[in-house]
């Protein structure tokens, strides 16, 4: 299916990645979301590929803080 090529639009790339569309200008500027412009205009667009690499390195990145505070709040309770 061509569509699996590409995708297209802050709409569709946000939605793949669980993000708000009115942020993607700042998801890509400050956070590395891997979605471009040709020459700067038109709609955007992202390869799956790339975004399913991104959520990815998000999930390794911020995964961590969530197990370590459950592991830490379960020991405050036993105390």
């Amino acid at each position: 299916m061509i569509t699996d090529i590409c995708l297209k639009g802050a709409r569709e790339i946000c939605e793949a990645v669980g993000e708000n569309p009115r942020n993607i200008i700042e998801l890509v500027r400050d956070r590395g979301l891997p979605a471009w412009k040709r020459d700067d205009k038109g709609a955007w667009r992202a390869l799956p590929e790339d975004l399913h690499r991104w959520i990815r390195e998000q999930r390794d990145r911020h995964i961590s803080n969530y197990m370590f505070r459950d592991r830490w709040e379960g020991l405050e309770e036993e105390n």
